[in-house]
């Protein structure tokens, strides 16, 4: 195992590198968007259709990685703003 990744936390390793270039990162918020997308697709069918049912906690682990994707989306989306807002020079004084 990678000697910088077997000493990690799960916060070092769920973030934009710090070596990422500035800007939107579209196509990674694009796949995170559509990823949510579709496991909301797959709760709403089980309230639109006749057949057997998920498990709740089929359910609750979904519902779990959407949240977990919407806190990723504000990750790209904070990066975006943080990486292409000019910095702020003077000030009040």
């Amino acid at each position: 195992m990678n000697q910088a990744l077997s000493f990690s936390l799960p916060e070092d390793l769920l973030c934009v590198h710090k070596g990422a270039e500035a800007g939107v990162p579209i196509d990674a918020i694009t796949c995170a968007v559509d990823r949510a997308n579709s496991v909301l697709l797959l709760l709403e069918d089980q309230f639109e259709c006749d057949g057997p049912r998920l498990a709740n906690h089929v359910i609750a682990a979904a519902l779990w990685d959407v949240r977990g994707t919407l806190g990723l989306i504000r990750t790209l989306a904070v990066h975006a703003d943080n990486s292409t807002r000019p910095p702020v020079s003077g000030g009040a004084q």
